[in-house]
């Protein structure tokens, strides 16, 4: 069914015969720690608190009834839920039974749910009641006409409306004897595919990328061995569980490790602090404009957090100061390099020297391999940029659209990254910059060619470029340049109503508007964006050729 790209046959046997790969499917670490520390503390969802003997119980049940509404290995299980027990208990649940586990980010609309359902071809589909102002169940009942394969839709909650269950009601077909109904399926092959998860890029379209129990067995090990993690760790996860980060950190790794996770669902630096000091956390993983913000909060508040041995950073620049201060307010700082299709490709512990925790991106984790490559595909001496790429055993076995996957990795099955970066003369990494044109905004990537594409249905808009220009908070925003038809004007307000009829994730709504008379060129008729982004830098500079004429801003 899935049309995975593994690694050459020699490839794999390497990651079998170092022990990268264990071949054991991921259910057996919960069942290895219900039984070693049933009582032991496994998630902190608020007030409540889920031993791991609660995880192995409820994500048993779980599982029987998911068996017995008919699903099995390769079946798609859809969940949009936010930080909760329910999504770790569910997510071990599709383990159990073989099925693939799809989350999808819960700011996600028709307009990409739609795409990601219908390809994906989701069976059933987990989601959240009214949560955080707005209406899962309507949405999902208005997609049901067009997305036939979705034949349940269980609402975690909140009670069974609109054509939903409700969580409780679907735990009742796990019948008299969940466990006895577990124990007869078969356990799942560890190079089977048990993960689809969609990343954006720079088309339109999501990608699903797809792993194996394999390669997120190897991801959560590496990171274990890398941080020298154990049992008497806390994890703390703020990153939803929908993202790369969230599903290893919170979903998998506690039960790996052995080590409780305190999940944080909406960001609240304040609160975020109360948690971390209250249940002594160790270890977290997320992106800069977290660190800046908890930073904020505990200088605010003349706090310190001498529990935290690591943070680890990926995703924007740490600046000096920033880790400076975080490093000798909070704990450690350090960074990490990776992506959906690969989670944890470099990073650096507390034992490297500042300037590699912190200027750098650290250096590979054995044994992945990677490769800066110059423009004639060859490995580029240090100091010299090109573009990254990497394979090893926590790497993707491609995408559920098997027409990337040519594009995506090379013959000898290197994945191009699309990241350009260059090796210092100590074999770290720095990435410099991105090929494919995207915005990070906290973490969240969001493709600037689609929101081209959204805005170009907009009536006064003649032209249309987005680029990614800096924000102190989110590290980038998304920057809208239009030209507009002859006697239209524009406002964000517009832009937005535009985006919300056509149900869009709020987060790809662009924050600056810039009316222009023309978009800069080249001579063969492509747009300059990075005149546009190097303006955004530095406004008081001049675009050649392009007169702002309006900014609308929030």
């Amino acid at each position: 069914m899935w049309p995975t790209r593994p690694p050459a046959p020699d490839v794999a046997a390497q990651y079998r015969a170092s022990g990268a790969w264990r071949d054991r499917p991921l259910g057996r670490y919960l069942k290895r720690a219900a039984a070693a520390w049933p009582d032991a503390l496994a998630v902190v969802d608020g007030e409540r608190r889920l031993t791991f003997a609660d995880i192995e119980r409820e994500a048993t049940a779980l599982a029987a009834a998911l068996h017995t509404r008919g699903i099995g290995r390769d079946d798609v299980v859809s969940f949009q839920l936010p930080n909760c027990a329910e999504a770790v208990v569910l997510f071990q649940a599709v383990m159990k039974v073989g099925a693939v586990a799809n989350p999808i980010v819960p700011i996600y609309r028709g307009h990409e749910l739609r795409f990601i359902l219908g390809q994906a071809r989701s069976k059933i589909a987990f989601i959240p009641g009214d949560y955080r102002g707005f209406d899962y169940p309507e949405l999902y009942e208005s997609l049901h006409a067009e997305l036939p394969e979705v034949r349940d839709v269980v609402v975690v909650g909140g009670g069974g409306s609109k054509g939903a269950t409700s969580w409780e009601e679907f735990l009742g077909a796990a019948g008299p004897d969940p466990a006895a109904t577990v124990r007869a399926l078969p356990e799942p092959d560890p190079d089977q595919v048990c993960l689809l998860l969609y990343t954006s890029g720079t088309t339109a379209a999501p990608k699903g990328a797809l792993h194996s129990h394999n390669t997120l067995v190897f991801e959560n090990f590496s990171v274990i061995e890398q941080f020298g993690l154990n049992e008497r760790d806390v994890i703390f996860n703020p990153s939803p569980v929908t993202h790369v980060t969230g599903v290893n950190c919170a979903l998998i790794l506690p039960f790996v490790v052995g080590a409780p996770v305190v999940l944080h669902d909406r960001w609240d630096p304040k609160q975020a602090l109360q948690q971390i000091a209250a249940d002594r956390v160790s270890f977290m993983i997320f992106s800069t404009p977290f660190l800046t913000e908890l930073l904020g909060a505990a200088e605010a508040a003349g706090v310190t957090t001498p529990t935290i041995r690591y943070i680890v950073c990926g995703g924007a620049d740490i600046p000096d100061e920033l880790a400076r201060r975080a490093t000798e307010r909070l704990g450690v700082v350090t960074r990490m390099y990776g992506a959906t299709e690969g989670p944890s490709v470099t990073a650096a512990n507390r034992w490297e020297p500042a300037g590699v925790r912190i200027r750098t991106d650290g250096v590979p984790l054995a044994p992945t391999e990677v490769m800066v490559a110059d423009d004639a595909g060859r490995p580029a001496g240090p100091g010299v940029v090109g573009e990254v790429l990497w394979r090893g055993p926590d790497t993707c076995l491609g995408y559920l659209d098997g027409r990337l996957n040519e594009a995506a990795f090379t013959a000898d099955g290197w994945f191009r990254s699309g990241d350009l970066a260059r090796f210092d003369g100590h074999g770290a990494l720095r990435i410099e910059g991105r090929i494919k044109d995207i915005i990070n905004r906290s973490g969240e990537k969001i493709s600037a060619h689609e929101v081209e594409n959204l805005l170009s249905g907009l009536p006064a808009v003649a032209e249309v470029a987005v680029v990614a220009g800096p924000d102190p908070l989110t590290g980038e925003r998304g920057c809208a340049f239009v030209v507009t038809r002859p006697g239209n004007d524009l406002t964000l307000s517009q832009v937005s109503e535009h985006l919300t009829t056509r149900e869009v994730a709020t987060r790809k709504f662009p924050e600056s508007l810039f009316l222009v008379d023309a978009l800069p060129r080249t001579p063969s008729g492509k747009i300059k964006k990075f005149a546009l982004r190097d303006w955004l830098r530095d406004r008081d500079t001049a675009v050649p050729g392009v007169t702002v004429r309006a900014v609308h801003e929030r």
